[in-house]
């Protein structure tokens, strides 16, 4: 997949304490801005590096999937910008990345500004040669992102190099195209055809299901895929090894990763993110609503029937009927025995291999 960079620049401005002399106030703090702090420059990129200046480290799979899966790199500079030193934070994402993506992760970046890499830096002392600063990256009045895109260097072709040996044909940079063929009730979907192998069972060629846009299906070396009539809309993304089956849909800003199967016409919606399980039947998982595996036994769950879940769901469990999980609950199994959960009760799933003779004793448990 092509990726993209931009250049986030915003304001900049520091205190400076001058050095004790007879024309300061020992106490004395001068406000300086952009225009004032050009000079400055080398000493500020010293201390970014001293502080680390990569922020995609802090993108949290948990909390922040998509831009985790869209955002590869995030550098903070200082840079001279419209005659003034601003702070900028060279961005490179894949091309796919939606406007709401783009929007949170300017979001995400004034919150680091404020409140976490740039609150730590702005505690820095800055020596410099005639006192010291401390800089600002984050402004309370007037703060606002300017864009930019940088063109991307073309890379150097290689040599060719006469040699005897057959070359493997390379892959298509595209795992499949968006063909003309339209849903026929959501005329704004159309239908997917692979443009390379794709796992197992999908050769080149082999239409797939419904799309809105490049950005519901990703287009990287990886197995996700949409069988039959399944559908992926909106700004939901399916990615990872994600598979999407019969009429199931992903639709809203939910994020179908990892190894997760949805059958039938089962439903990711909202905000929900699926990394790991099997919906199927009329499942529907909503809300700010979690399916992972657990991380002790890798175990994942399973929700059928008529099943809602909108809390955290983990493990070994198995959501069935009209079962429900609830904003706020969390489910989460960290063994290998079978939670049964519906709209009658949860329990313990009986081990088949565990049989209780008539006089109440368990058969596999050695009497004394």
């Amino acid at each position: 997949m092509n990726e993209l960079t931009f250049k986030l620049y915003s304001p900049l401005t520091a205190e400076f304490s001058p050095d004790g002399s007879e024309f300061w106030q020992e106490d004395e703090l001068v406000e300086l801005s952009g225009y004032e702090l050009s000079d400055y420059a080398a000493a500020i990129t010293e201390q970014i590096e001293r502080e680390g200046d990569h922020l995609e480290q802090y993108l949290d799979d948990e909390n922040d999937p998509y831009l985790a899966a869209h955002v590869r790199s995030i550098r903070i500079s200082v840079e001279e910008h419209g005659g003034e030193l601003c702070g900028c934070a060279t961005v490179v994402v894949d091309e796919d990345l939606t406007e709401r993506g783009w929007n949170d992760l300017q979001e995400y970046l004034s919150g680091q500004y404020s409140d976490g890499w740039g609150e730590g830096f702005e505690q820095r002392d800055i020596q410099v040669e005639d006192g010291n600063l401390n800089v600002h990256f984050w402004q309370e009045k007037h703060f606002a992102f300017t864009v930019e895109q940088v063109a991307n260097e073309p890379q150097l072709e290689q040599a060719t190099v006469q040699t005897t040996q057959k070359t493997k044909p390379s892959q298509p940079a595209k795992k499949y195209e968006i063909t003309d063929i339209a849903h026929p009730i959501y005329p704004e979907l159309h239908r997917i055809r692979a443009l390379r192998q794709v796992g197992t069972d999908v050769p080149a060629g082999e239409v797939g299901g419904f799309v809105q846009s490049e950005a519901n299906l990703s287009q990287e070396q990886d197995d996700a895929w949409l069988y039959d009539d399944s559908i992926s809309r909106d700004e939901a993304n399916v990615c990872g090894g994600a598979q999407l089956h019969g009429q199931a849909m992903a639709q809203d800003l939910a994020l179908v990763s990892g190894s997760a199967l949805l059958f039938d016409r089962a439903v990711a919606c909202d905000n929900a993110i699926l990394k790991n399980g099997c919906l199927c039947n009329d499942a529907v998982v909503c809300g700010n609503a979690r399916v992972r595996e657990n991380v002790q036994t890798h175990a994942a769950p399973l929700v059928s029937g008529q099943a809602v879940v909108m809390g955290d769901l983990a493990g070994k469990v198995a959501v069935t009927g009209r079962g429900c999980i609830l904003p706020g609950q969390t489910v989460d199994n960290p063994t290998d025995r079978l939670i049964g959960i519906d709209e009658h009760c949860a329990a313990i799933v009986r081990d088949p291999g565990l049989t209780t003779g008539r006089d109440g004793k368990n058969r596999n448990t050695p009497e004394r």
